[in-house]
């Protein structure tokens, strides 16, 4: 977009959704920048933090705090510039505004005081985290945060348990090994990835089970942005499936070696990472299985 472009339409008190880096600074479009760059205001939502980037690009516009705790005051604050005709824009922290942020509560606003508002699109640590997560993402859901009530969480993960499309998930670095610890009692071998750091430069992806990737995070306490990424529940029973079929062919394999079932049970437990009383169910069903075909 020319620059001539860019003034016309930011003259008409509009307010720009801006899309801000999720990680690394650099990954910002020239139209962003133009827009930030010609506003006579930007919302934000940490003043540190925003400076950071602005500061960056050598961007000096004025800045007014917006953030969850003064939502409703500063809304109006930025309601009346736009009334006036001022030329305003919206960036959170990281990503796209309205996105787990008070952005919507402004939308809303807008749309009651039928203000015109528009998008410009750019990063997004929630679309980032689901294609490097490698799931599939033809059909998807964003989660958001997770309730910090344990009996809220509870009922959330069940839903999750059941939910058949790959979930994203926003949680906090202090939080992370409580949430793994209850997703292993609910989602058990579920698979996910556990992204952390998007875009910077100790970016990391982790990928397992919950009871597998909490014992690691325990360990080494997380640092940074996370997202989660839970497997669609289809490539979960596809990956038991598979499961059943080693441990099967394992068992035959150390019984014809001269293992006793209860040595092969071990043995495979051990070589699978699997508890042994999983182990013994797919023996028993294997032993069932032959003598059905036998009889």
């Amino acid at each position: 977009m020319k620059k001539k472009e860019l003034n016309n339409s930011l003259e008409k008190g509009i307010l720009y959704l801006c899309a801000t880096p999720i990680g690394n600074l650099q990954d910002i479009t020239l139209r962003a920048l133009e827009c930030l760059k010609e506003a006579d205001l930007i919302a934000v939502e940490s003043l540190e933090r925003s400076r950071k980037l602005l500061n960056y690009y050598g961007i000096s516009t004025p800045l007014i705090s917006y953030r969850e705790s003064n939502r409703e005051k500063k809304g109006r604050v930025i309601l009346e510039r736009l009334k006036q005709g001022a030329k305003v824009v919206l960036i959170t922290d990281a990503g796209m505004p309205s996105i787990s942020d008070p952005g919507h509560y402004l939308i809303q606003l807008l749309l009651e005081e039928k203000i015109s508002f528009t998008v410009l699109p750019g990063p997004s640590a929630a679309l980032t985290a689901l294609v490097m997560s490698g799931y599939s993402a033809k059909r998807f859901v964003f989660w958001g945060f997770l309730s910090r009530k344990k009996g809220e969480l509870r009922k959330e993960l069940e839903a999750l348990a059941v939910e058949e499309r790959t979930v994203i998930i926003y949680e906090s670095p202090h939080r992370l090994p409580v949430t793994l610890t209850e997703m292993a009692k609910i989602l058990k071998d579920r698979q996910l990835a556990v992204c952390r750091e998007l875009t910077k430069k100790f970016e990391e992806v982790r990928r397992g089970s919950a009871g597998q990737l909490v014992s690691s995070f325990l360990q080494q306490p997380p640092r940074g942005e996370i997202t989660l990424v839970i497997s669609p529940l289809s490539q979960h029973k596809d990956n038991i499936l598979h499961l059943n079929e080693e441990c099967e062919n394992k068992l035959l394999e150390a019984i014809k070696k001269g293992n006793t079932p209860t040595e092969a049970v071990k043995k495979v437990a051990k070589s699978l990472s699997l508890k042994r009383n999983e182990v013994y169910v797919v023996l028993m069903n294997l032993k069932k299985r032959i003598y059905d075909e036998r009889n």
